[in-house]
């Protein structure tokens, strides 16, 4: 009853309202003053429900994070036990000992650097005196390969089977060892038989060997 007395006054212009709202207009000062404060309400609610999660909550404790830490002493740890002076030594020797390569030392083990037969000394080295008697061309006619250096002369022992071969042959043969002789770095030639006696030796006079006596002569 009360409301519809008031709604009936407000559409009479019969309830108060100020004195700047004009006369005419009275029947829509409370409602509209009505709907304003709904308005300003619900903006007030609204900017508390976005400000309100962010707000601390009174409930809790605002006691800094230090107080809440454990009061309990830190646990110590046991003391090391100093290594014994064996490994000690051990480790010691160990960093001073340089690594080696593993396939290194196989190298160095079982594939020996290869030998220059020229740089060789001694017996070791080969005798190319030796290597001339055996080679394949001499057909086994030489015995034995003897140097002069001081008078540049090369003295090859024949075997006997040398003085049966014919003179043309004899003289072939004395000619291509006298060539031999040259590559070794000798000028003069004798062919001896075993007995020492001289057979052949290069001309003195001009080129070639000169053989002083055939198988007939033995």
């Amino acid at each position: 009853m009360r409301g519809r007395e008031l709604w009936r006054r407000n559409r009479q212009g019969t309830l108060p309202s100020p004195a700047w709202w004009p006369a005419d207009l009275a029947p829509l000062f409370w409602p509209a003053l009505t709907l304003l404060l709904v308005a300003v309400l619900a903006s007030v609610l609204t900017l508390l429900v976005r400000v309100w999660p962010h707000a601390p909550n009174p409930g809790e404790s605002a006691a800094p994070v230090a107080a809440v830490e454990d009061a309990s002493p830190p646990i110590s740890e046991p003391p090391a036990v100093a290594p014994p002076l064996e490994e000690i030594v051990q480790e010691r020797a160990e960093e001073d000992t340089p690594e080696l390569d593993a396939s290194a030392l196989e190298r160095e083990s079982f594939d020996p650097e290869p030998v220059d037969p020229e740089g060789l000394e001694g017996p070791f080295a080969p005798d190319p005196l030796l290597e001339l008697v055996q080679r394949p061309e001499a057909d086994g006619l030489l015995l034995q390969a003897e140097g002069v250096p001081e008078q540049s002369l090369l003295i090859l022992q024949v075997r006997p089977a040398f003085p049966a071969l014919s003179p043309q042959e004899q003289r072939r043969r004395a000619e291509l060892w006298q060539q031999w002789a040259l590559e070794l770095g000798y000028d003069h030639l004798e062919l001896r038989d075993s007995r020492a006696g001289l057979i052949a030796r290069d001309a003195l006079v001009g080129e070639g060997m000169i053989v002083l006596r055939d198988s007939s002569s033995t």
